[in-house]
C-alpha cells in the first residue's frame, strides 16, 4: 500500500514538473552594425516551453559568426564611430520597444 502510494506521488510530481517546463519563454534579439560600411544585422529569437532554453544559444551563434565578419553591438560603438556613422548617414534609428501580450 505505501509502495502505491509513493508511485502514485512521483507520478504526479512528474506531471506537475512537465507543465511547468511548458510555460517558460524567452525572447532576444541584437542588433549589429559593421563600422566600415554601416551594414547591419539583427540576431534574434523568441522561443516558448522547452524551446525557450534554445533561443539564447541560437542568438549567442548568431552573434559569433557576424562578430567574426567585422560586426559590432550597435550598444557597444565607440563614440568615433557613431559620429562617423551618423555623419555618414549610416547608423540606424533605435527602434521602439515592442511589447507582446501574453508573455
Amino acid at each position: 500500500m505505501v509502495n502505491h502510494v509513493y508511485i502514485r506521488c512521483q507520478n504526479l510530481l512528474v506531471f506537475l514538473l512537465c507543465i511547468l517546463s511548458l510555460q517558460g519563454c524567452a525572447s532576444r534579439s541584437a542588433m549589429l552594425i559593421h563600422p566600415q560600411n554601416g551594414s547591419t544585422a539583427r540576431c534574434g529569437a523568441a522561443g516558448a516551453g522547452i524551446m525557450a532554453g534554445g533561443a539564447g544559444s541560437f542568438v549567442e551563434e548568431c552573434l559569433k559568426k557576424y562578430e567574426s565578419q567585422g560586426y559590432i553591438s550597435v550598444q557597444e560603438l565607440t563614440p568615433e564611430q557613431r559620429a562617423d556613422l551618423e555623419r555618414r548617414g549610416l547608423l540606424p534609428k533605435p527602434e521602439p520597444p515592442t511589447f507582446r501580450m501574453g508573455y
